[in-house]
This record gives C-alpha cells, sequence and structure tokens, in this order.
C-alpha cells in the first residue's frame, strides 16, 4: 500500500516545527491518532486531526486517502476540548479528593511527613496527599498541574519525564514507588522498577525520573 509523508504539528509536542511521518494512505484517522498517543506518552483522552488551516476534523473511521492528504500536508493534532471540559466536569469532586469518588486522592495523615528533594537545585517537594504523583503538566492542559505532588515542568531536564511518569503511595506509616510509564522507565537506587512493581522506599533513596534524580526522605510533621 502506498504511503504518504506528512507533518503532524501539535502544542503537545515538545518540537513546535512539529514532527515528520511515513504513513499508510488507507490507515484510519482513529488508528493514527492512537499512534500518537502512544508515540508521545500522552493520557488518555479524546484526541482529533485537522488539516492545517481548516476547522474541519477528520473523521475517525475514515483515512487519510479518502480526505485526500497528500506527500507535504500538514496534521494539526489537538485534544478534543469539548470532551476534557466534560470530563473535568463530571470528575470535579474526584480531582478535589473528596472521598469516594472516582480517581479520589487523599490526605497522607500521622506525624512524619514525607518529601522528595531535586538533587540539582535542592528544591524539597512534600508529599501531602496520594497516589503522589511525579511528572510535568501537559502544555495543552495548564490544569493537569493541579493533579502532580511532584511538579518537575521547570526543572532542567522536564522534558525527559512523562506527564504520569511515577507515583508514591503510603501504606501503614511506609511508602512504596510505582512506575506509570512502560516506554519511560523510573529507577530506584539505580535498579529500574518495572511497571506494575511496588517498591518499598526508605529515607536516602533516591529515585530517578528521566534525567531528574529525587531523594526521598522523613521528617517530623
Amino acid at each position: 500500500m502506498a504511503r504518504t509523508l506528512v507533518t503532524i504539528k501539535s502544542d503537545l509536542f515538545d518540537d513546535p516545527a512539529g514532527e515528520d511521518a511515513s504513513i499508510r494512505e488507507n490507515l484510519a484517522i482513529r488508528v493514527l491518532i492512537d499512534e500518537i498517543v502512544k508515540e508521545f506518552d500522552l493520557p488518555e483522552g479524546n484526541y482529533t486531526l485537522k488539516l492545517e488551516g481548516t476547522n474541519k476534523v477528520l473523521e475517525s473511521d475514515k483515512t487519510l486517502e479518502l480526505y485526500g492528504v497528500s506527500t507535504g500536508s500538514v496534521l494539526a493534532f489537538s485534544r478534543d476540548r469539548r470532551a476534557g471540559l466534560q470530563r473535568r466536569l463530571d470528575g470535579d469532586a474526584g480531582t478535589l479528593g473528596l472521598s469516594g469518588a472516582p480517581g479520589s486522592r487523599t490526605m497522607i495523615q500521622g506525624g512524619m511527613r514525607a518529601f522528595l528533594k531535586e538533587v540539582e537545585s535542592g528544591e524539597i517537594m512534600p508529599l501531602q496527599w496520594q497516589p503522589a504523583i511525579i511528572g510535568r503538566p501537559d502544555a495543552g492542559n495548564p490544569a493537569s498541574a493541579e493533579l502532580l505532588a511532584v511538579n518537575l515542568g521547570k526543572h532542567p531536564g522536564a522534558q525527559s519525564v512523562s506527564r504520569q511518569h511515577a507515583k508514591i503511595t503510603e501504606a501503614g506509616g511506609q511508602y512504596f514507588v510505582e512506575a506509570l510509564s512502560e516506554r519511560n522507565p523510573t529507577f530506584l537506587n539505580e535498579g529500574e522498577v518495572r511497571f506494575g512493581e511496588k517498591r518499598l522506599l526508605q529515607p536516602g533513596d533516591q529515585v530517578r525520573v528521566g534525567s531528574i534524580t529525587l531523594t526521598f526522605g522523613i521528617r517530623a510533621g
């Protein structure tokens, strides 16, 4: 099957110039969107493709060929804002951490307080709730920063960190780290934390996400 070379641009990508891609002409739009989400490790959600310069959304069950997309075309990839707004309205209670709501987070109790210290800058980031998500904000969704307990977006090397890279949870006064990205590993003291694995944290342990190293600690509240 013939292929066409296109440029895909998005404010969700690190490179504003976009990414070149060689794509089968008979590829369904929904499959292409799924591949983009996987390639750039984007969070789950509804995304759209448009021909640059138009407001027409390419229908998910149609192909590039049906839309006459040819070599040299530019596609604009973006989050479906309407769907995102509805999800936020539906999930406000969870985002606010209300008990029993889907996706809720809970405050960490007890007299001792855990924190992560960014090695290069020395910045201390307290872990106040769980799950404590470590990552960087989604440029296309500023509200995503509110979901991060450890926001590394302003640190050098942030682009090497996934938007939701790892998480820390607490149980019975003990803390555990888990990897959230299969494609972008998390390391504990230089040993990889396998996806789906929960590893115990001890004071002084180092957690590395992308090129950023964080030291875990506990102190009196």
